[in-house]
């Protein structure tokens, strides 16, 4: 990027509010952020808009080197080591943009992707929040992009069947590609939160992102309490970010996976009101899929010699075990 571009930003900064503002959070992963901001300063909208940057304590602070290679990038850093919901919001207090998206920092934003999301969130006044279609590296489509809203059957059935991991989680998810491959931007019922934009009025409505969720359910819950508040979250197929999805995660595989059980709980509980009978078969279904992944890596690992995951689903195994299904604090 030329410094005469940087010289620009910083005088959109100081000088008048943005139109948009873009919130990205780093965990441990500076390559990715780097990466990710070349690719927003490459193809920036056509209005004025800042980026909010905030580090989420990691080990090695990619501030420094932010401030130096994009000095117009306002940054902060998290109090404590904490989850996707608290660091997101510490930057959405920070933002000043009529229009906010958060965004993950292992994306790369496709040309012309932030102006088509602004755009379709300013056409439609039913629109509350907007997100693109993601596609990995390779160019395929994610289709955790535009998705249903989880129920617990569902959620069941991707624990033991679905998953990306099982042959018959890789044959279904091939079969949703080719639907939403041919699917036109519009209404849907739940987006990813690796890239969500609303307009400041919707956000002023709905609230913050609930900081009760650790990691995982919490944008499922988001776009829940859009439509709670009678307003549509839509899918925009013309908007491409490409998204290299859990760059971070397999360094915190067991945390992330307790997570997202409590955050199953929380969220059944929250919307269905879930019996107890319905969260002790959650809790077995968990307790079933942790031990298929620990068995089906232990195979691995004898056949292959290479260390998989066997240790981590076996500790998960172990770590289900121990939880009181009817307890309130999970």
């Amino acid at each position: 990027m030329s410094n005469e571009r940087l010289e620009a930003h910083n005088v959109w900064r100081d000088s008048a509010l943005p139109e948009l503002s873009i919130v990205i959070v780093n965990s441990d992963g500076t390559a990715d952020t780097l990466r990710c901001l070349d690719s927003i300063f490459a193809h920036p909208p056509r209005n004025l808009f800042e980026v909010v940057l905030i580090d989420n304590c990691s080990q090695d602070s990619c501030i420094p080197l932010v401030a130096k290679l994009y000095p117009q990038v306002r940054t902060g850093t998290a109090p404590v080591r904490q989850g996707f919901a608290k660091n997101y919001n510490l930057g959405i207090r920070l933002a000043r943009g009529a229009f906010v998206m958060i965004l993950n920092n292992d994306t790369v934003v496709q040309p012309n992707a932030l102006d088509r999301l602004l755009a379709a969130l300013q056409r439609y006044p039913a629109y509350g929040m907007v997100g693109p279609q993601l596609v990995w590296a390779d160019g395929a489509l994610q289709t955790v992009c535009a998705r249903p809203l989880k129920t617990l059957f569902y959620y069941c059935l991707e624990l033991l069947f679905l998953d990306l991991a099982l042959p018959t989680g890789k044959l279904y998810d091939a079969y949703r590609r080719r639907k939403l491959i041919a699917r036109p931007s519009g209404f849907i019922p739940c987006i990813s939160g690796a890239c969500m934009l609303l307009a400041r009025e919707t956000l002023e409505q709905i609230g913050l992102l609930d900081e009760t969720y650790d990691f995982y359910f919490e944008d499922i819950e988001w776009c829940h309490r859009v439509q709670r508040a009678g307003r549509q979250v839509a899918y925009i197929a013309e908007a491409k970010v490409t998204h290299f999805a859990d760059q971070s995660l397999s360094k915190v595989k067991v945390w992330a996976k307790q997570s997202e059980y409590r955050g199953a709980v929380r969220y059944f509980r929250q919307y269905y009101a879930v019996s107890t009978f319905q969260l002790y078969l959650l809790w077995l279904t968990t307790l079933i899929a942790f031990w298929m992944r620990f068995l089906a890596f232990a195979c691995i690992e004898q056949i292959s010699g290479e260390k998989k995951y066997a240790a981590d689903y076996k500790t998960l195994a172990k770590w289900i075990l121990k939880i009181r299904v009817d307890d309130r604090k999970i």
